[in-house]
């Protein structure tokens, strides 16, 4: 289990192109008569506290966008979970061999080549609760191929952009005041 999280770990030391994302909530859950919440998280032993300490923050900032308020007396409670794993991609080509032979010009044989590529898959789950039952009302899966960020820096806006993309979808109280 301890490997998880180290490999996780490299989640937030690398980049990635894109985030498929899958929401899932509860609809007769009234999101927008909540107007608190809180963060979350026990960190797990081989967890990095610096990747923690930046996913709590990152959510906080979106939720906060969304006009909910961060306090202690939540009415939403927010925790999430990541994991990495090692996958291989195999992409298979075909091409007509040709060639000069005793008979002149002519076609050969089917050609193929298979390449394989391999990569780390990082997901990260973020789950909203209701702070009275404890069930999870909200639910947003973000998967994405994991590339290495050099610069803490580089690996917080790479975290931001990454839970800001998983938050898009969650219901936001500005919107719903302007409408």
């Amino acid at each position: 289990m301890k490997w998880i999280y180290a490999v996780f770990l490299t989640i937030f030391l690398v980049g990635c192109s894109t985030v498929d994302v899958n929401v899932d909530y509860d609809q007769q859950y009234k999101f927008l008569e909540v107007d608190c919440f809180a963060v979350e998280h026990e960190t797990k032993q081989g967890e990095s506290t610096l990747v923690n300490d930046r996913i709590t923050t990152a959510i906080k900032q979106q939720i906060t966008q969304k006009g909910y308020q961060n306090t202690s007396t939540a009415g939403l409670v927010f925790n999430y979970f990541y994991k990495a794993q090692d996958k291989k991609d195999f992409q298979t080509s075909y091409g007509l061999g040709t060639g000069f032979g005793r008979l002149g010009w002519g076609g050969g044989m089917m050609v193929s080549t298979t390449d394989t590529y391999e990569y780390t898959e990082g997901t990260l789950v973020i789950d909203a609760l209701d702070a009275k039952t404890k069930k999870i009302v909200w639910r947003g899966v973000g998967v994405l191929e994991l590339r290495e960020q050099k610069t803490p820096q580089e690996k917080t806006e790479y975290v931001n952009s990454i839970v800001a993309k998983i938050l898009e979808k969650f219901p936001s109280k500005i919107v719903q005041q302007e409408k």
